[in-house]
């Protein structure tokens, strides 16, 4: 869920990286709206989605998508940082309470909650600008066949820079394939987000994140917050963009992804649920492991009593 890096970014989504202009085809907000509606979606999601499309985006949010399997996968601290630790450890002591409460409902320690969110967001510092509704609108145009045709063509360019794949075939064979599910994908998540906005949970307007569409300190997609949002009061709504919400969120989410304490495969499992990276699940567990633990109730009591 960790957005790429700002170099990567420029990589990917320049026009000059493939040697000529990207002529990607973005559709325009009728387009949004009368799609929306024929998918089935009411018509005040429909308007909404179109009143707030930004199609501007469109190029990059696309070759980012769509070519992203063709760039080296960014390190996620497999080296460990000590500014990681550091920052991870700060950021518990700010918030003793949701921490705890996490802890106890849900059986994730607190410092492996810390050191997912600094590898997310540095706990909240880098969430994306991205408009969300529109990141899902541009992916449901990619498998339109211009926009299929150039993508392919991009692919197939950057394909012989790096030599990846060996022919010109699997290249095609990959990109019909990856069109074809990001599309069906963003439909989905469409669906998700519509469940949420009829709750009155999020702000669709306002809603950005990242490039892939994930938003909040944790980074959820649309279908991981309406399954897996988690408010630290009782029966409020979750706010995810604040830091006791995204903990519980996070420390949800992981403990209904198989999450068991000394169980290190469990653990690797469930955070490869989170992204499916070893890199990255390890790379959170050797943060983790150099994070002090949170003190429980008990203990800080006791330290409060003799100071």
């Amino acid at each position: 869920m960790r957005i790429l890096p700002v170099l990567l970014f420029i990589l990917i989504s320049s026009t000059s990286a493939w040697g000529r202009p990207v002529n990607l085809k973005a559709e325009d907000s009728a387009w949004v709206e009368t799609k929306l509606k024929r998918l089935g979606f009411s018509n005040s999601f429909s308007e909404e989605s179109a009143k707030y499309y930004e199609p501007k985006g469109f190029k990059s949010v696309v070759t980012l998508n769509l070519l992203g399997f063709l760039t080296p996968s960014g390190a996620h601290l497999t080296e460990l940082d000590p500014k990681a630790v550091q920052k991870s450890s700060t950021f518990i002591k700010s918030n003793p309470e949701a921490f705890q409460a996490a802890q106890k409902q849900f059986g994730v320690p607190a410092e492996v909650i810390s050191s997912l969110l600094y590898i997310e967001t540095r706990h909240g510092a880098d969430m994306g600008t991205f408009h969300i509704v529109s990141v899902y609108l541009h992916l449901m145009q990619v498998n339109s066949p211009e926009n299929l045709k150039e993508l392919t063509r991009l692919a197939i360019l950057k394909n012989k820079e790096i030599k990846k794949y060996s022919t010109t075939k699997e290249v095609r064979e990959i990109m019909k394939k990856r069109v074809e599910s990001k599309s069906k994908w963003a439909e989905e998540q469409l669906i998700a987000l519509a469940e949420i906005r009829k709750k009155k949970h999020l702000n669709l307007k306002k809603l950005r994140g990242s490039y892939a569409g994930a938003f909040g300190l944790p980074q959820f997609i649309p279908s991981s917050y309406r399954d897996f949002a988690e408010a630290l009061v009782a029966e409020s709504t979750p706010d995810i963009t604040k830091p006791a919400d995204a903990i519980m969120s996070v420390a949800n989410y992981l403990q209904k992804s198989g999450w068991k304490q000394k169980n290190l495969e469990a653990q690797v499992t469930a955070l490869m649920k989170y992204n499916n990276s070893r890199d990255y699940a390890n790379g959170i567990l050797n943060i983790s492991q150099r994070v002090p633990p949170l003190p429980t109730l008990e203990t800080t009591a006791t330290i409060q009593q003799t100071q």
